[in-house]
């Protein structure tokens, strides 16, 4: 077994297995992942921090046995940081103690254990009952294309707009796209989940051979899902920048509305995606962090009730 220990900004990082293969059909290995995870790591991480944490697990690569894992093992190093959270509010005894991504470090001890995916809270740990991000996840039906999926994020867009919200797009890494839209953190879950529910109902009124908001997959008739339930307490969505365990490894990508109009899912992956990263001046999704929203007009427009 390989084994090593590595200096990440200061701290020992033990490393084993680095020619592990995760993506076989691309030859993709965990030390390209915890390379990955270390150089993006100042575009990672903002997304990260002070965000409970679910991963998925692939220790036999994305081809192998899986898991999601909420509560940290107590074998992390002293470097991972945790907060307690009690799951179940009538039952003390159901406390999971989350990741924090705090550091390039933690990072990387979560690319040792092949945390190939990264499901950061839409809230703080600080705030956890209050999102400051709400997100439609467009999942296109098995009838459906990217081209349909991208024809309903402008719609999604449009509609914001309208509302008087911004709002900034991502490449789930799969086939879906995830349209953010960064938000004053007083809203409850609740609240949330109805607004964009209620947009995702107005859309599928309009186009109802192309939409549906329909829960139950064998009833969607292929048409590109607007999911709303992505913004309960609890619930997560692959990171920005997180790798995804299908071929080719793709990656979760932020994107402008612009470059939306062209780009497909597999322009962004574990190979291609530091190139980018280097060459791009800003993050697309920077203003998630500095134009927190007021949703008072646009709820009250849309007739959906504060919960």
């Amino acid at each position: 077994m390989e084994q090593q220990t590595i200096n990440v900004d200061g701290h020992g990082v033990r490393i084993t297995n680095w020619s592990k293969v995760l993506w076989p059909d691309v030859n993709l290995t965990k030390g390209h992942l915890i390379e990955y995870y270390s150089e993006a790591a100042p575009y990672l991480l903002p997304h990260l921090r002070n965000r409970p944490l679910t991963v998925t697990r692939f220790p036999s690569g994305v081809e192998g046995e899986w898991f999601y894992q909420k509560n940290c093992p107590p074998s992390a190093p002293d470097f991972v940081e945790t907060i307690a959270v009690n799951s179940e509010q009538d039952k003390p005894e159901k406390t999971i103690n989350y990741i924090l991504v705090q550091n390039r470090a933690t990072l990387v001890w979560l690319a040792n254990q092949a945390s190939i995916e990264l499901h950061p809270w839409l809230s703080l740990y600080t705030r956890p009952q209050y999102p400051d991000w709400l997100v439609f996840d467009l999942d296109p039906g098995e009838e459906s294309t990217f081209d349909d999926t991208r024809e309903i994020a402008f719609l999604v867009k449009k509609a914001l707009t309208e509302l008087g919200l911004r709002s900034y797009p991502k490449l789930s890494g799969a086939t879906g796209i995830h349209v953010y839209v960064p938000i004053l953190p007083k809203y409850t879950y609740a609240t949330t989940s109805k607004f964009v529910g209620d947009i995702g109902k107005i859309i599928e009124s309009v186009y109802p051979k192309k939409v549906t908001t329909e829960r139950l997959v064998k009833n969607r008739g292929g048409r590109v899902y607007i999911d709303h339930l992505q913004n309960l307490l609890g619930k997560t969505l692959a990171a920005p920048y997180s790798p995804r365990p299908l071929p080719h490894a793709p990656i979760s990508t932020p994107v402008s509305w612009q470059e939306l109009e062209n780009v497909y899912p597999h322009q962004f992956h574990l190979g291609s995606i530091l190139s980018r990263l280097r060459q791009q001046a800003t993050d697309p999704f920077a203003p998630l962090f500095t134009e927190a929203q007021s949703l008072d007009l646009a709820l009250a427009d849309l007739g959906t009730p504060v919960i």
